[in-house]
């Protein structure tokens, strides 16, 4: 295909000059759920996978804009103009950090949040369970006016 060329000092191949590989994406979604979309980690996808269980329409990584810059939530019900951020890295501290700013931006654009902090312990499912309580006993069908 294209004729490597040794580097003199190094002793390593490289490619000629203007030939471009395709650039690996590092966190590129993998793991696919029950709805068929794809996800960037296991706790995304159970909390997929519950949504879709429970009949709730869900948008994953919607992009949206606050403050002038790009963010992607990891879920939006846009039946119940609601955002679902899982949290699952809460014992390191720029995360904390990064999270707690996100909480500002959304509570100063006047948005409907809901942050589920994860640990690993106990049931993820109970936990969005309880805190998307109101919408479960709606059916997941009708949404809150």
């Amino acid at each position: 295909m294209y004729r490597r060329r040794r580097l003199r000092t190094s002793g390593k191949y490289v490619l000629p000059r203007g030939v471009k590989l395709a650039r690996r994406r590092k966190f590129e979604p993998k793991i696919v759920t029950e709805s068929g979309i794809d996800v960037r980690s296991q706790y995304e996808k159970r909390c997929a996978d519950y949504l879709h269980a429970n009949r709730i329409t869900f948008q994953y990584e919607p992009l949206i804009l606050l403050g002038g810059r790009q963010f992607r939530p990891d879920f939006y019900l846009p039946d119940y103009d609601l955002f679902l951020e899982i949290c699952g890295y809460g014992h390191m501290p720029f995360y904390r950090d990064r999270t707690s700013h996100k909480r500002q931006l959304y509570e100063k654009n006047n948005l409907n949040v809901i942050f589920i902090h994860y640990s690993g312990k106990g049931s993820l499912e109970k936990i969005l369970e309880r805190e998307l309580g109101t919408i479960l006993e709606n059916g997941g069908t009708t949404p809150r006016s």
